[in-house]
């Protein structure tokens, strides 16, 4: 608790970062870019400077802009160019699967709007960090010297080259990242515009393209952030926001939507006074499927702003096979509340670990692989068309109040974001647990399929219902990392601020 502003971040480095330009006197969009390029260089293999980002930002005015850090397939993209290389699905990883990386763009475009401070003063923490080295944590180690980055750098050696070999890493082992460092000093010197024109964008460009992507000059140079007003809905006498579509922030409006429009159903179990499992995947199956009717391009779909409306009416809607897709999600978030609370809630990733795998080895850039959620064929809103954004499972959220309240929460988790999200704002909002009680109560999880994950301390009469209904259930022990990692604060009408970080992953709170 503390009055003075606060960061929940990922990592314990990114957040001091960004509290440290609250120290200082900056704003919460200060303190997010420092946190945003301090988290990029913290946890390399989850997110980075070749990634894209999403984020929602409250000013005084309590207006919540939607941030939208992510970039278009190359305009060289079309179905007949990847079946002429001999594709004939998407990859999941690889030069095909890259977009232009957005997060750079963001950072610097989201601090010309809202930040007060320059560029060059907020990438201090990063270029620290990067310099002297990241201590490798618990974390970091099981990921490191594990069989994943193994594969990877056997797939892709150029990782090897850039992190380290496999298996070589010890607790508290020192990650230097030169490269990157001297990257970030060169947007600290002429501009984060330096990443997508010039010398800069030349050389890690040419590195690029020589493995196989298919970016160009012009992908780069055309390359803006969209700042657009927030999607929302009313729940609970309060306002929910999240980004609007490419982002998949439209599942969680409709899964509280469809919690608001209608009377909580009797406990099933009493250990448990809120959810009821099957009515929460049911409502997560219909909200799951407008997104995927609607999570595009916003040149590729309509959605309407009233979500209430929207969940009331699946005959107008086009169904589509499920883009979901089984696993972990390896997204970084972080949240910031100022002393005058203005907020920011921010995801940002490469997508999968170590994203495409492609290296920019003398920039220190890794390029995340978010086009391998587009399809090869012909589909209208998730077929794979040069020029176009994919689908994006970073979903940032922010919660108003008339009385003055609000919140900022957001999660890694891919698919599993919206759930967990809804989960933790009820628990809070509805169940009335604080923030850290409302991160720490036990969750379930649904990606595809019959499957339903389970955390061990949820209640065992939760399994005989979803059974019953044809679920079968996976239990993934007690804090299990499948579930995500909640990064949130509220404050409340009298500016107090209460932050909660989750302890299924290295979230960490730090005040100013």
């Amino acid at each position: 608790m503390a009055e003075s502003g606060m960061v929940v971040a990922g990592h314990h480095r990114a957040a001091e970062a960004g509290a440290s330009m609250l120290r200082a006197g900056g704003n919460a969009m200060d303190a997010a870019v420092a946190t945003a390029t301090t988290l990029a260089i913290a946890i390399p293999f989850m997110n980075g400077l070749g990634g894209d980002c999403f984020a929602l930002h409250a000013g005084s005015s309590r207006h919540v802009t939607a941030i939208n850090g992510s970039g278009a397939v190359a305009r060289a993209a079309s179905v007949d160019a990847y079946r002429s290389r001999g594709v004939d699905a998407m990859p999941v990883r690889g030069p095909l699967t890259v977009s232009v990386p957005g997060f750079v763009a963001a950072i610097g475009e989201a601090a010309e709007r809202f930040a007060t401070f320059p560029l060059a003063q907020l990438l201090e923490p990063a270029i620290a960090l990067a310099e002297n080295g990241v201590p490798v944590d618990a974390s970091a180690l099981a990921f490191f010297n594990g069989p994943l980055h193994s594969q990877l750098a056997t797939d892709y050696p150029r990782l090897a080259d850039t992190f380290g070999a496999p298996g070589s890493f010890a607790l508290g082992d020192r990650l230097l990242q030169p490269a990157a460092a001297s990257t970030l000093r060169t947007l600290a010197r002429h501009g984060w515009r330096a990443f997508y024109q010039g010398p800069l964008a030349d050389a890690w460009l040419s590195a690029a393209r020589v493995q196989g992507v298919l970016l160009d000059p012009v992908d780069l140079a055309e390359h803006r952030t969209a700042f657009v007003d927030a999607l929302s809905t009313p729940w609970r006498g309060r306002r929910v926001h999240a980004a609007p579509p490419n982002s998949q922030g439209l599942a969680l409006l409709a899964l509280l939507a469809l919690d608001d429009a209608q009377p909580s159903p009797p406990p099933v179990d009493a250990s448990d006074p809120l959810i009821d499992p099957l009515e929460f995947l049911l409502h997560k199956r219909r909200a799951f499927q407008l997104r995927d009717a609607c999570c595009a391009d916003p040149r590729r779909v309509n959605v309407p702003k009233d979500i209430r409306a929207l969940v009331s009416s699946p005959g107008e809607l086009r169904e589509t096979r499920s883009i979901a897709r089984v696993g972990g999600g390896d997204t970084s978030t972080f949240v910031v509340i100022d002393r005058e609370g203005q907020a920011v809630s921010w995801a940002q990733s490469l997508f999968e670990e170590f994203g495409s795998g492609v290296v920019c080895p003398d920039q220190g850039v890794v390029l995340h692989n978010r086009a391998a959620l587009e399809r090869l064929n012909d589909d209208p809103v998730h077929g794979l068309r040069g020029g176009f954004r994919p689908f994006h499972t970073l979903c940032p959220s922010l919660v108003t109040s008339d009385d003055g309240t609000i919140a900022a929460i957001a999660t890694p988790g891919d698919h599993g974001q919206p759930q967990t999200l809804a989960l933790v704002i009820r628990r809070h909002f509805e169940q009335g647990l604080d923030i850290q009680a409302a991160i720490e109560w036990p969750r379930l999880r649904h990606d595809a399929g019959s499957e339903v994950m389970l955390e061990d301390r949820c209640p065992l009469s939760w399994d005989r219902r979803l059974e019953s209904a044809g679920f079968s259930v996976r239990r993934v022990g007690p804090w299990s990392r499948l579930m995500g990692g909640v990064n949130a604060i509220v404050r409340r009408p009298d500016g107090l601020l209460m932050a909660g970080a989750d302890p299924r992953r290295s979230s960490y709170a730090i005040c100013a």
